[in-house]
């Protein structure tokens, strides 16, 4: 267990968190009542969350629906947090150099959530994933495991305590496959969260620090795709180098 103990779940936390992203998720907002079934708690809780939430611009109420409120990107600017913004049409770019769909991806908690992407899934079923920004189990992903292996060393030892709970096996797994993401800056998955895919991930960083990752991803036919990825990445890498204003952010990983 690491020295800041286990990333336990906190279930007014996990209600809250559950509140904003309903409410982000909704455009015209949502009521309390359909808050309240979202998280599975009762609409009087969720009516005293609501309110206090409101109270401090987490939420705005627009004729009974609350809709999310700039809260959430204020804190971001006052930490100075920056999130990787890649634009659509450098997406599409990087995505037609690399000639493979190309994801943007941070980690949001125990789970890795695709920003954006960049050219057409040849898997149609997996866009909702990038589309939707629906999340995906960290130790399940290429990029999750990516982002876990440049979490902060403390903040990473408390993740993995929590994950050991739900998934033992991931977690030994990722263990020992650690010093070589670190050592690369490339994470791999082998159809980790589908059978289907192979992927692979390299770091977006901010100076020296690893804000999200890009990741590519290829339909699993054989074992042509490890080398099929690695030309990708290093294609997309080659071309990010040459042309440093494709993004604000710099993207470094490929040895």
């Amino acid at each position: 267990m690491s020295e800041h103990g286990r990333r336990r779940r906190h279930r007014t936390v996990d209600r809250v968190a559950g509140i904003l992203e309903a409410a982000a998720r909704e455009p015209g907002g949502a009521t309390v009542a359909e808050l309240a079934r979202t998280v599975g708690a009762p609409a009087s809780s969720v009516q005293d969350l609501v309110n206090g939430l409101a109270a401090t611009g987490f939420l705005l109420e627009h004729h009974g629906r609350f809709g999310l409120g700039p809260a959430p990107h204020v804190l971001n600017l006052i930490a100075g947090r920056v999130v990787p913004r890649i634009g659509q049409a450098e997406l599409n770019e990087l995505s037609r150099v690399a000639g493979t769909p190309v994801l943007l991806t941070v980690r949001v908690g125990l789970d890795a959530v695709h920003l954006a992407r960049g050219g057409e899934d040849e898997i149609p079923r997996l866009l909702p994933l990038a589309d939707e920004h629906m999340a995906r189990p960290l130790l399940r992903t290429a990029a999750g495991r990516l982002l876990l292996a440049f979490t902060d060393e403390a903040e990473r030892h408390g993740l993995l305590d929590e994950l050991a709970r739900h998934d033992p096996e991931a977690v030994a797994e990722f263990r020992r496959a650690l010093p070589a993401i670190r050592a690369s800056r490339i994470s791999r998955s082998e159809g980790l969260a589908d059978p289907e895919v192979s992927a692979l991930a390299i770091p977006v960083t901010d100076g020296p620090v690893v804000t999200g990752a890009l990741v590519l991803t290829h339909r699993r036919r054989g074992r042509s795709e490890r080398l099929f990825l690695d030309r990708a990445a290093a294609r997309l890498l080659a071309h990010i180098q040459e042309y440093a204003d494709v993004t604000s952010a710099s993207i470094h990983g490929y040895p």
